[in-house]
């Protein structure tokens, strides 16, 4: 069966015509006008309220005299220190419950359990985290997270805690143990 195809000359008997655009907006992509942001500027100048376009500039503070951060050195080389499961374990729970100031509320038997292991597992692994100055003791039940291991580097909440805590963590140096390669010794 042989269809006729329609020529464009032969155009349908009722023209389709589209819907009007609407009227354009103030916003574009989101964000408020220029004027309405003028307006909002100008309010806050009369309340006394400043306002800077620049961050914070953020220290450099590096390990050794490559251009690396501490916080990447260090989780680059995680594995130099040869923490057991349990160790990990406990540090990867450290690392996701704590507070801003990296304290984590937790006892030994809450983690035994938690881990359906016995308590003294977890007393070495968390003997094993301290003696790398990864955690400390604060108070019973209470634990501080270093935080270098805590927080993304340069972050407001890792400057302030750093700042607070300076001479304590001068005390809890993380210091990234040097492995010797079978075939050299």
């Amino acid at each position: 069966m042989a269809q006729t195809l329609r020529r464009r000359s032969e155009a349908p008997t009722e023209a389709s015509r589209l819907a009007p655009a609407p009227p354009p907006s103030d916003t574009v992509n989101g964000m408020e006008s220029a004027r309405d942001l003028l307006k909002r500027f100008e309010k806050l100048a009369k309340r006394g309220g400043t306002f800077s376009t620049n961050p914070d500039v953020k220290p450099y503070v590096f390990y050794g005299s490559r251009h690396l951060s501490a916080s990447q050195v260090i989780h680059e080389n995680l594995w130099k220190f040869k923490f057991s499961t349990m160790s990990r374990d406990v540090l990867d729970h450290m690392a996701t419950n704590h507070d801003d100031q990296a304290l984590v509320q937790m006892t030994q038997t809450s983690l035994a359990k938690k881990f359906g292991c016995s308590q003294s597992k977890v007393s070495r692994a968390i003997g094993q985290l301290s003696r790398h100055n990864f955690t400390w003791r604060e108070r019973r039940g209470v634990y501080r997270l270093h935080p270098l291991y805590a927080y993304r580097w340069g972050s407001v909440k890792q400057r302030r805690l750093v700042k607070s805590l300076e001479k304590t963590l001068l005390e809890h140096e993380i210091v990234i143990p040097t492995v010797r390669n079978e075939a050299t010794r």
